[in-house]
């Protein structure tokens, strides 16, 4: 009747998240969007700045450019601290390369990662308290 005492069949795991192919026009648009977004970002400062940094690690992103990525997402960071798009692929990101630094049994670059996933966990308690 209920169901007690009954074992569930399991769904497979797939090893790894299906990759979707870009087209070579979403290509070119990315990279444009990120050529005007680079000269847009000095001209600009604070929230605006970090929005426009997050952008291009979105972009970045979407075109496979980790570590590219990583970087604009840690400008965005530092111009201003929040928890949106940009925060989240950044943690996604680092936590992707903890894994692999982890699989490649690198000590020494799973530290470096496994630091800034806590400095990413510090910043989200920061800015739930108000913290500037």
């Amino acid at each position: 009747m209920f169901g007690f005492g009954k074992k569930k069949v399991k769904q497979p795991k797939r090893d790894a998240p299906e990759e979707i192919m870009l087209t070579e026009e979403r290509k070119e648009e990315l990279l444009s969007t990120i050529s005007l977004k680079i000269e847009e970002v000095d001209q600009v400062a604070g929230e605006e700045r970090a929005k426009i940094f997050e952008e291009i690690g979105l972009a970045y992103q979407e075109l496979g450019e980790e570590d590219q990525a990583i970087a604009a997402f840690e400008n965005s960071i530092s111009a201003k601290k929040s928890i949106g798009a940009g925060y989240k692929a950044l943690l996604k990101l680092y936590n992707q390369k903890r894994a692999q630094a982890a699989k490649a049994n690198d000590e020494e670059l799973l530290q470096v990662y496994l630091r800034k996933m806590d400095q990413m966990m510090q910043i989200s308690k920061d800015v739930t308290r108000g913290v500037r």
